[in-house]
């Protein structure tokens, strides 16, 4: 195939080649023709896929990927901030600094009301959509969540680095 369009969703920068490489990280948001993406510790933003136009781009320091509804996406900080940009905009909704220094995953939108994100204690936490607002707490077996949950049917799944797997219906 050829390139059809090319859309930067952060600019180079430093001293050298080294320090000027950028690179998209994690899973993306997708939604219809706009798809978001993270630049590793550098930038978020949305593309139109079909345009290839550029939609946004925020700064970010982070180095998960996203995901998203049809209003927000939602993203995790080094730092352990998590925070929803406003997906038509790029604007901020929310940002909770509730989890900091937790190593979080990245996050996933589950259901109509949860953002979901693992630490590396075990623990998986259920922030509310609307405002980031802690809905619930569950542990696992104390070792750190290895990847980003993920959603198979109605049953979240958790995946832990001692190689335990745990499946939760969220409600």
């Amino acid at each position: 195939g050829s390139i059809r369009w090319e859309a930067p969703i952060a600019s180079p920068r430093g001293t050298n080649d080294i320090e000027r490489l950028v690179e998209l990280v994690g899973s993306v948001s997708r939604l219809g023709d706009t798809v978001c993406a993270r630049a590793f510790q550098a930038s978020v933003g949305c593309v139109n896929a079909a345009r290839g136009t550029v939609l946004w781009t925020k700064p970010a320091n982070g180095s998960q990927g996203l995901h998203g509804d049809e209003r927000h996406v939602f993203g995790s900080e080094n730092d352990g901030k998590v925070i929803a940009w406003r997906r038509d905009n790029g604007e901020r909704a929310w940002t909770t600094d509730r989890l900091l220094y937790r190593g979080l995953t990245a996050p996933l939108a589950v259901g109509s009301r949860s953002v979901v994100v693992g630490d590396t204690t075990g623990l998986v936490h259920f922030l509310a959509r609307e405002d980031g607002s802690l809905l619930h707490r569950v542990s696992t077996d104390g070792s750190a969540i290895a990847a980003a949950p993920v959603l198979s049917g109605n049953t979240l799944v958790i995946v832990t680095r001692n190689g335990g797997v745990y499946g939760f219906a969220p409600q």
